[in-house]
């Protein structure tokens, strides 16, 4: 089955959707709708969490209780919902700090954690191919509110550009190697668990050979118990190090 990806249906229609706030406020007579492009939003998140990203626009359409047909009235179709829906995943929650008030140091570590909390909670976007994204009101807040942790410092624009990259590149990049879920086509014989426990006796023999001398080396069992968030929380760290005399420099006196 294809990847789905953002940018992949009418451009015109999906900015139009994400921008209707901006766009002209018609009053059509007749009763009220049954739906709001909200609402269907809402409805397929829920669904996609449950099912993935290859969720069928039925399901949305059970999901809200309505006809197979109802949801093409406001979205048309898939291609354009998944724009939709990843804008709205970038949206800030009503209690966000200002970054503009921390550290810049707390403030980027902040939206490590608050981006990898959104692949934990939503794992089917690490499947959505984002390389031509569809930007949004929700997305645009949200990258203005990451930016805020750069107020206090004096940086060229495609620097800050790039620093807010590279931490989120961290995380996603983590996020895909830790979150991303199974196949629905072709489903593992064995839970993770199992796996790693049946290649356990094969790796003791194969360390105990003496050809793996560096591996050899490990004594401490804990070196082996890596968390995604640990791996995550280890980049990024090290890339901040790395910035922090850079950021240093830069501040504003």
């Amino acid at each position: 089955m294809a990847t789905p990806q953002t940018g992949a249906g009418d451009p015109k229609r999906s900015l139009e959707l994400l921008w209707r706030e901006f766009g002209p406020r018609l009053s059509k007579p007749g009763p009220k709708p049954k739906l709001t492009v909200d609402r269907i939003v809402e409805a397929a998140i829920a669904v996609a969490d449950r099912e993935g990203s290859c969720f069928g626009m039925r399901s949305v359409s059970a999901e809200l209780g309505v006809g197979a047909m109802t949801i093409y009235r406001y979205v048309p179709g898939k291609r354009e919902l998944i724009d939709l829906m990843v804008d709205r995943l970038s949206k800030i929650g009503p209690g966000a700090p200002d970054l503009g008030s921390l550290d810049w140091r707390e403030g980027l570590e902040l939206v490590a954690e608050s981006t990898w909390e959104v692949y934990v909670d939503h794992p089917w976007l690490l499947e959505i191919n984002q390389k031509r994204p569809v930007l949004g009101p929700d997305s645009l807040d949200g990258y203005d509110f990451v930016l805020a942790a750069f107020d206090a410092h004096d940086l060229p624009d495609r620097e800050v550009n790039l620093a807010t990259t590279a931490v989120m590149n961290i995380v996603t990049g983590t996020a895909r190697q830790y979150l991303i879920r199974d196949s629905a086509d072709e489903q593992p014989e064995t839970a993770e668990e199992e796996w790693w426990s049946a290649q356990g006796p094969y790796l003791e023999r194969a360390v105990a050979s003496g050809r793996y001398r560096r591996i050899a080396r490990f004594t401490d069992p804990e070196a082996w118990n890596i968390t995604g968030h640990d791996a995550m929380r280890y980049a990024v760290d090290r890339f901040l190090d790395g910035l922090a005399p850079r950021m240093e420099a830069s501040r504003r006196a």
